[in-house]
């Protein structure tokens, strides 16, 4: 997977934020839970696994995420 340099800022002290800002067509990938709000034209796309193996099948993100359910 192809990455750059993307801009960001770190938002509070105590509890921070990470305020992202995307160029046309590029993406960003964050933990499962941890969206808190996006701008309009921003497309929201779900998918199992961390986006580390886009061509793995169902049935290998099915068991990794078992996997990930059992080590807690």
């Amino acid at each position: 997977m192809n990455s750059h340099e993307i801009d960001y800022k770190i938002i509070g002290e105590d509890i921070q934020i990470v305020e992202i800002e995307l160029d046309p067509n590029e993406t960003v990938i964050a933990e499962a839970g941890s969206m808190m709000f996006m701008e309009d034209g921003i497309q929201f796309e779900t998918k199992m696994g961390d986006g580390s193996q886009p061509d793995q099948g169902f049935l290998g993100k099915l068991l990794q995420a078992g996997s990930r359910m059992i080590a807690g």
